[in-house]
This record gives structure tokens, sequence and C-alpha cells, in this order.
């Protein structure tokens, strides 16, 4: 049985959001110890249950082609999560608030041809990305809820 049995999503492969906890502690201590600034990025199927009318196959491989493109796109520190149903984070150690905005920016325009069906998905997928960075000065529940809060509207920007 593999170490990974329980941390990763059956689906995509991608940590599971469970395991967030175990990672966002070790990567906040060494953040801070280090001084080095730490981003998250949510990544956010707009529209999922139109997605899920699509039917089962449909849908898993939208989820499994968006967690193979964030694959591709992130370096071998980050870490990757499928957070919610329609919902993935990256946390991005070391990249500070213009390479947390470069990366939004990067999925974005890697994730706008899926919204015409020009991705390598059967059907058309609309996708936000938003992202916030963590200063030593911040709570990071307060970071992660702003960088849902861009991707998602809906979500309130500071935790209730």
């Amino acid at each position: 049985m593999s170490a990974d049995t329980g941390i990763r999503d059956v689906v995509t492969g991608l940590y599971v959001r469970e395991y967030f906890d175990d990672v966002i502690a070790r990567e906040l201590e060494r953040s801070r110890r280090h001084e080095i600034p730490l981003s998250v990025v949510s990544v956010v199927i707009r529209d999922f249950e139109s997605l899920e009318a699509a039917g089962e196959e449909a849908t898993v491989s939208v989820l499994v082609e968006i967690a193979r493109e964030l694959g591709r796109n992130v370096r071998e520190t980050d870490h990757l999560f499928r957070w919610e149903a329609d919902e993935f984070l990256l946390l991005l150690f070391g990249a500070d608030g213009a390479a947390c905005e470069q990366k939004v920016q990067q999925l974005d325009q890697l994730f706008r041809p899926w919204r015409d069906g020009d991705g390598p998905v059967p059907v058309g997928v609309r996708i936000r990305v938003g992202g916030a960075t963590h200063e030593s000065d911040i709570v990071f529940a307060s970071v992660l809820q702003a960088a849902r809060a861009m991707a998602r509207p809906g979500v309130a920007a500071v935790p209730g």
C-alpha cells in the first residue's frame, strides 16, 4: 500500500483538503523561519452543476485534465490540492505578490480557451483563478480566504 493512501484524491491524484493542514503548518513555519513569502492560488470551475449535468465521464475528464495542467505549470516545490469538488488550491512557497499575480495570469491564459470548448476536454468549461500572498503580519486564513474570494464570487473576502 502506498504511503500516499488517504492523502491523495482518487480522481485527480492531487493532495486532499484534509492533508492541507499538515502541509500548511510546515510551510508557514518554514516561511517564517526563512522570511520567505508563501502564496496561495485558487482555481475554480464555474457552473460546476452544468458540468455534472454533462455526465460523470465529462466531469471526470475535466477534473483530471485540470489537475494534469496544473501539475505541468507548477514548480516541484509547490503543492497542489483538490480543495472542493469544483476547486483546486496551489500552495506556492517562495512566491511573493508579483510571482503570485504572474501565476494567476498564466493559469487564466492557460484555461481561457477551455471556455469555448477549445481545451483538451469534451465540453466548454469556465475556470476562474485568484491568488493572495502571505506576509508575516497577516493570518494565513485571511490570505486563503482572499485567494478563494478572487476566484469564487460569493465567498467573503474576510473570514467570518
